[in-house]
């Protein structure tokens, strides 16, 4: 199971003397610490996207194993999933942070950018049963085994991602 670091504790701890001392002014702390939240929630959408592109690799491995092996039938539904995962990857690491500023033209609150987080967090634990789903897919392929179901698991995981990614949107401007 991956277990992400909560890289909001991260952020904190991590605050130099400038950080501190801004938490100090008022009317400034709400903004440092709207932005700690946004830098916390790149960080693990920088981690959760790493691992899906280790995913992707995997997977390439998987269809270049079955080529080896001399199956060639059902090599698009491997680039299908790829596909797929590359098209969400690239959703979740490129998906506004929520900008914070003084002068924001949305203001996105703290209670929005912790529920942002929570929701990339939910991504990070669902990539457990991505990453499953895949070994076992990758392992039948080593043989020259290509199994559709596990096939389809990977698929079935990639769309919850998406679903849970798309709920994004409804976080910060509501619906």
């Amino acid at each position: 199971m991956i277990k992400m670091t909560d890289y909001r504790k991260e952020v904190v701890d991590d605050r130099g003397a400038i950080k501190k001392l801004q938490l100090l002014i008022p009317g400034y702390r709400g903004y440092r610490i709207n932005e700690d939240l946004r830098d916390a929630d790149i960080f693990l959408k920088n981690e959760i996207y790493k691992k899906m592109l280790f995913y992707i690799d995997k997977l390439k491995e998987a269809e270049n194993n079955l080529v080896k092996k001399g199956m060639f039938m059902n090599l698009e539904d491997i680039k299908d999933a790829v596909s797929k995962i590359q098209t969400v990857a690239a959703q979740i690491k490129h998906h506004e942070a929520g900008y914070s500023g003084i002068s924001a033209p949305l203001r996105i609150t703290a209670d929005k950018l912790s529920r942002v987080y929570d929701l990339d967090s939910s991504i990070a634990d669902l990539l457990s049963g991505l990453e499953n789903s895949i070994d076992s897919f990758y392992s039948d392929t080593l043989t020259g085994k290509f199994n559709s179901e596990k096939l389809n698991a990977i698929t079935d995981n990639v769309s919850k991602l998406i679903e849970i990614n798309n709920m994004r949107d409804k976080i910060i401007y509501g619906e």
